[in-house]
């Protein structure tokens, strides 16, 4: 499963998050990260399916946001990705399940 996340990682998410999660330039990094190794993997579903912007603000007024990779991965794809930035670069969280990636692609944003 490692294996494949890693592929997965290198595909969608390491031109921005650096080949070892370290983060580039505005891009956070995913290697330490606390949303990533919550408990509840909630954060890290929502972020994976449905990207994130934050808000503007005087000092950056056009922030970056990530895209959302719910028309790109399935079910078992993002489980595979989540579980691998939860157990990858120094993070230790439990695994994540295609269910529990079901549950919140199913839950609207508002």
């Amino acid at each position: 499963m490692l294996q494949e996340g890693s592929r997965l990682y290198g595909q969608h998410c390491a031109a921005c998050h650096g080949e070892r999660g370290e983060g580039l330039g505005p891009y956070p990094a995913l290697a330490g990260n606390r949303a990533l190794t919550l408990e509840e993997p909630v954060n890290a579903i929502r972020v994976v399916l449905n990207g994130g912007f934050p808000p503007g603000t005087a000092g950056n007024p056009r922030p970056y946001g990530m895209p959302p990779f719910s028309h790109v991965l399935d079910d078992t794809q993002a489980a595979i990705l989540i579980t691998y930035l939860r157990a990858s670069w120094g993070n230790a969280a439990a695994p994540v399940s295609s269910a529990q990636v079901n549950r919140y692609r199913a839950v609207p944003l508002d």
